[in-house]
């Protein structure tokens, strides 16, 4: 239980400096630190990030937990329900519901999964068993699928304001594994919508959790 209580305090605390690090002048979305291990230099937006911030294209406030660096994605495309997510440095993440699915160009990277029994849960605020599947980028770029049993569960209600934005949430917590690893998912989520506000994602074991949180209009 301290454990868990640790890491929704360590949570919050990434969102803020999210928030933080993000709160620019109007139309200005810079990282601060290189989003990607390597090259700790902010390198200059790609042309398509630049072209999705005077569009002023959906915004997602994106953590590497294990790194302690934040920036804000673009939301770049959505096809048959999924969202993909680009960095200033191209850099991508796929969401489906607010279900992380898949990331590109951070090594290690998750190609895909199937998370459609957790998302039934999560999006419910229902408690429950689900099995998930992850394929990851392995050695020798071979992909490796995994599966996970989850077990899904509320921690209660939990006021967040994000901006000028209120919203009255259920902490839902998904605790999955299987004999070789084990990870534990939070996700905010606004029961009136079935929206997830913010999360925190295991993105697998070379990125380790992502903690991601809407940027409302």
């Amino acid at each position: 239980m301290r454990a868990v209580l640790a890491m929704i305090g360590r949570m919050v605390l990434v969102l803020f400096h999210v928030f933080m690090l993000t709160a620019c002048t109007p139309g200005q979305y810079v990282l601060v630190d290189a989003m990607l291990p390597g090259d700790q230099s902010v390198a200059p937006p790609s042309p398509r990030f630049s072209q999705l911030v005077r569009d002023d294209a959906p915004a997602l406030q994106v953590g590497i937990e294990a790194l302690d660096v934040a920036g804000v994605m673009r939301r770049d495309a959505i096809r048959d329900g999924f969202e993909t997510w680009i960095s200033q440095d191209s850099a991508t993440v796929t969401l489906a519901q607010g279900m992380l699915v898949a990331t590109r160009g951070f090594g290690g990277d998750l190609m895909g999964s199937d998370v459609s029994m957790s998302a039934a849960l999560v999006k419910d605020v229902r408690a429950g068993q689900a099995t998930r599947f992850h394929s990851f980028l392995g050695g020798n770029d071979q992909v490796e699928t995994r599966s996970y049993i989850c077990t899904v569960s509320s921690r209660g209600w939990r006021s967040l304001r994000i901006g000028d934005a209120a919203f009255d949430t259920r902490l839902m917590q998904e605790d999955c594994g299987n004999p070789d690893q084990t990870f534990i998912n939070l996700y905010w989520v606004d029961p009136a919508s079935g929206d997830i506000v913010q999360s925190r994602q295991w993105a697998g074991s070379f990125i380790g959790p992502l903690a991601l949180r809407m940027v409302p209009k």
